[in-house]
């Protein structure tokens, strides 16, 4: 009987631990797909890589989809740490981002996210802490994506990145 109290209370742990890095692969996958939507965007916009390439605008449309996917599955996580909560939180923010429909709306989604960074706590791991920044990295160059957008007439559209 002891041994069987023993087991269930060395599992639970486990588990727990094995869905903390889950949430943490989840958002590191998150992460990796921004960057990869930022290169696919980069390549629909340069006629040339176009051409050779075979690249067009709905390649990034996808990956900006892929994107929102993706924040949506880490967001479904339920978090279970202070670790898991900041990425958790990040990762809404994300998924906000990549259907917001204006500039404005980025520049207040970054601004909770640096909110949210700047208030998480201190004993939180270097990798998150270093994750959530990337993250944040990402919105400012979503803004700094339709702000360039915005002015060019070839652009059918800046925002929202994943449509």
């Amino acid at each position: 009987m002891t041994k069987d109290v023993t087991i269930t209370e060395l599992s639970a742990p486990k588990a727990a631990d094995k869905a903390q890095s889950v949430l943490f692969d989840h958002f590191c996958e998150l992460v990796t797909r921004l960057f990869l939507a930022f290169e696919e965007e980069e390549w629909s916009q340069d006629a040339d890589w176009d051409i050779a390439f075979g690249q067009t605008a709905s390649d990034a449309d996808a990956a900006w989809k892929l994107v929102a996917i993706q924040a949506e599955t880490v967001t479904a996580l339920q978090p279970l740490s202070a670790n898991d909560l900041l990425l958790h939180r990040i990762a809404g923010l994300v998924r906000q981002a990549v259907t917001a429909t204006n500039v404005h709306a980025l520049e207040v989604i970054r601004t909770r996210a640096m909110h949210c960074i700047a208030h998480a706590p201190m004993h939180l791991a270097r990798a998150v802490h270093d994750l959530a920044e990337e993250a944040l990295a990402s919105i400012d160059q979503m803004i700094e994506h339709a702000c360039a957008c915005d002015g060019d007439a070839l652009s059918a559209r800046a925002l929202p990145l994943a449509a």
